[in-house]
């Protein structure tokens, strides 16, 4: 994944150079996206009633290869926002998760839930895109960024009203979290070997800065995952290509969270 991931990183680099001579950031902040109200990703997942489920619209990615290539950004959207997600992620990187232009325009006229931009950010330039996609709040991605970028980076979102959900696989990483971070998110899979298991995030949540929302993210197919999750801190989930995968991905996110509700709910009865 290191390989992967290094090549990701250099081809973002070409081509956040190539959009930045096509697009200024002046030209961007002339765009009616820009200057549309945010809403809030952190209060959106304290005030949920169904988990704070992050629910993703992707079409492949690197680990997967193809998952859904035509799914469409609205229908799905749709979806998820009926079936009680509290926010949706949109991948927005093209080449290697085959995003389209339109797809988060598309999910941002859908729906009311805030969304995240998901892609990997390495200049502010990507910032200033997020704002005038519409986008709510934003991904950094540690494994791709020094100390020094990732406060850089979570600095300049704040100041445009970004929240900013930063993601982190080990120690190492937790320990260059960033105090304009607003939300913690574990990815549970191995960059080495694609592998996934929540208990990455289950070891590595004692080690997480107090005082800050924690998700966890990647591997999260069994609604049983989720309630033993919550019991250790977590308070939203990002779930991409189980629902993705599926022939509608609300429907199967309407019924992950309906299998969790009655699992929490015997748990629940259980310790009463």
């Amino acid at each position: 994944m290191a390989n992967i991931l290094d090549r990701i990183v250099e081809h973002k680099r070409l081509e956040v150079d190539r959009r930045r001579a096509q697009v200024p950031i002046s030209a961007l902040k002339d765009s009616d996206g820009y200057h549309t109200e945010r809403r809030c990703l952190c209060k959106a997942l304290e005030n949920s009633e169904h988990f704070g489920i992050i629910a993703e619209f992707k079409r492949k990615s690197p680990s997967q290869q193809d998952i859904n290539l035509n799914a469409d950004a609205t229908a799905v959207a749709r979806g998820y926002a009926e079936a009680g997600a509290a926010a949706i992620s949109c991948l927005t990187d093209a080449h290697f998760f085959g995003a389209r232009p339109d797809d988060i325009d598309r999910v941002r006229a859908a729906v009311n839930l805030p969304i995240i931009r998901k892609d990997f950010l390495i200049d502010r330039y990507q910032i200033h895109e997020a704002r005038a996609m519409g986008a709510d709040a934003i991904l950094l991605i540690a494994s791709c960024l020094s100390a020094v970028q990732l406060d850089e980076l979570a600095e300049e979102a704040n100041e445009l009203g970004l929240r900013v959900l930063c993601e982190v696989h080990d120690e190492e990483e937790v320990a260059r979290i960033s105090p304009s971070v607003d939300i913690i998110g574990v990815n549970n899979r191995n960059l080495v070997n694609f592998e996934v298991s929540i208990s990455n995030s289950l070891e590595l949540e004692p080690l997480l800065p107090p005082g800050l929302l924690r998700i966890s993210e990647s591997g999260i197919e069994d609604p049983q995952s989720i309630v033993k999750l919550r019991r250790h801190g977590f308070r939203g989930f990002l779930i991409g290509t189980y629902f993705m995968r599926q022939p509608d991905p609300g429907l199967a996110c309407a019924q992950f969270i309906q299998r969790t509700h009655e699992i929490e709910d015997v748990y629940k009865d259980a310790i009463a």
